[in-house]
């Protein structure tokens, strides 16, 4: 459910935001970067790499749309 949610609202703006899934059983190295202790977390990061917002669980649409906005902001 939080991979679907955060691909619809993504959906279009490709140009502007990258989508990418860590497999945290497979991709250590990104879970612990991240600091992924719980599966969903949902990571919004701006232009620079720099956090905007991590959401642990399933996030709610308005937050996460939020976070979007925010890290795509000039």
């Amino acid at each position: 459910p939080a991979v679907a949610l955060v691909q619809s609202l993504v959906e279009g703006k490709e140009d502007v935001i990258a989508f990418r899934e860590i497999d945290v059983s497979r991709d250590f190295a990104s879970a612990d970067r991240y600091r992924i202790q719980v599966t969903p977390t949902v990571i919004i990061l701006d232009a620079t790499g720099k956090e905007v917002e991590t959401f642990v669980g399933i996030p709610d649409e308005e937050d996460v749309s939020g976070a979007i906005d925010e890290a795509v902001s000039p």
